[in-house]
């Protein structure tokens, strides 16, 4: 069944419905509070800010959830890994753009971060350590200046050095393998791409969102 491409392109939509559902608000209509993505970023960092941690610490674990639900249920029921790669951006994309939220959609950063540790878990776990340390420095130093969120700061350095890593530790151009079944050739794509649709969200947060 999953070598049909009926079930794979199936598998991409319900990728991007999964990523379309966006747990802040459902989490901001369950404590019965108003404002979610209008006042602030409709993220984990807006959902603190506007509401607390109970707010923030949910809509963090469901959107990572989101990442490490499409990877790893299609490694699960065997799905090739170029259709895991479109299924991963698909879930990005709907998380960032989602369908069911008049296309308004977070930054991405923590369904990433789900994605990651599925399928790159080392190198995820030391480009976040990094991440993190960069968007605090970034915060209380250059960010007391300039005004851009160190959120995007922390999130673009990550995700830029994803694919970075993911070279330097599999080197694809080593195997002889096909395009299709060079498995680390498919996932430097797929997070150099990553990397673009989170600076390119990042960006379109920041002039929406740029006085938060």
């Amino acid at each position: 069944m999953v070598d049909n491409i009926i079930f794979k392109i199936a598998y991409i939509i319900a990728s991007y419905l999964l990523g379309s559902v966006v747990f802040g608000y459902i989490i901001a209509k369950i404590l019965k509070k108003e404002g979610f993505g209008k006042i602030d970023r409709p993220g984990t960092a807006g959902a603190g800010r506007l509401y607390g941690l109970k707010a923030s610490v949910p809509t963090f674990f469901f959107d990572v959830g989101k990442g490490v639900a499409v990877p790893l249920v299609g490694k699960l029921i065997g799905l090739d890994m170029l259709t895991i790669v479109f299924a991963t951006l698909a879930v990005l994309v709907g998380h960032n753009w989602p369908v069911f939220f008049k296309f308004i959609g977070g930054g991405g950063i923590a369904t990433t971060i789900g994605i990651g540790f599925v399928l790159i878990p080392k190198e995820t776990a030391i480009v976040f350590a990094i991440a993190l340390a960069v968007g605090y420095t970034y915060k209380y130093t250059l960010g007391k200046k300039h005004k851009v969120n160190p959120n995007v700061v922390g999130g673009a350095l990550g995700t830029f050095l994803l694919p970075v890593f993911t070279y330097i530790f599999y080197n694809p151009i080593s195997l002889n393998e096909p395009f299709l079944y060079n498995e680390p050739l498919l996932l430097i794509i797929l997070f150099s791409a990553m990397f673009l649709i989170i600076l390119t969200k990042g960006l379109i947060l920041h002039f929406a969102y740029r006085n938060v």
